[in-house]
């Protein structure tokens, strides 16, 4: 996201030219059920509205221009379906698909549906032994519970506010999970700990500088994320990454 607008093709495509292990992604869902790869609660950057991606059909975001906000570079780049991403990437890396809260009230059940629709393209779309590269996350355990009601092989990830994984305080039972994912600065070395000591992954990202790389290593976490892959950075981790 630092060189391409996010959750776009363009964006996509320049971060696997980089020695990436994966990509991370955002979907929702239009009014009409199609899931669609959009980060914010609002379209405000797109076109200056409050209005979110379920206030509109497939076909009204279809034709707006997702990538002109962040330069003239991207005018005309397309809004993505899951579907498209999937069949466009899954072969090619590990994919971290993160469905989104529902933005208001009225639209929790159509993000449950969302929940479901989500685990069925996976089954559908990606290889059989492709599939344990594939990762759901999720702030929200009612979503990553009805993603789990309609497939429990594939693995789950609960996204965090804070470094706790108190079974009730979550509202989620944690056999469900393989891990948590959790923003970098929230870390600390006895919840790492304690959730590896659980057989649990830890994910963390907005990893983009020096600083945070070198503490997440420190820490041993699973996946790091960042918004900079092609950052020069990257550089001062060889033996780390394999480079």
């Amino acid at each position: 996201m630092t060189e391409a607008p996010e959750n776009t093709q363009a964006a996509f495509d320049k971060a696997i030219s980089y020695s990436v292990d994966g990509i991370e992604f955002d979907v929702q869902i239009s009014s009409d059920g199609c899931p669609v790869i959009f980060h914010d609660p609002s379209l405000a950057k797109i076109n200056g509205s409050l209005k979110s991606i379920p206030d509109h059909t497939f076909h009204e975001l279809s034709g707006y221009d997702w990538g002109k906000w962040f330069s003239e570079k991207f005018r005309n780049e397309k809004i993505l379906t899951l579907e498209q991403v999937l069949n466009t990437y899954g072969y090619r890396t590990s994919l971290l698909i993160e469905i989104k809260p529902s933005p208001k009230k009225k639209t929790d059940s159509l993000y449950f549906k969302l929940a479901g629709l989500v685990v069925e393209s996976v089954r559908n779309l990606i290889p059989h032994d492709l599939i344990p590269n594939m990762y759901i996350l999720s702030f929200d355990p009612e979503i990553i519970k009805s993603a789990y009601i309609n497939d429990p092989d594939l693995n789950y990830v609960l996204d965090l506010n804070a470094p706790q994984i108190n079974q009730n305080r979550l509202n989620i039972d944690p056999e469900i999970l393989c891990g948590y994912c959790i923003e970098y600065s929230l870390l600390n070395r006895q919840f790492v700990e304690d959730v590896h000591h659980d057989g649990k992954k830890i994910m963390t990202y907005s990893c983009n500088s020096l600083e945070s790389v070198s503490r997440v290593l420190d820490l041993n976490v699973d996946v790091i994320m960042t918004d900079d892959p092609g950052s020069k950075l990257w550089e001062e981790f060889p033996q780390a990454f394999n480079k």
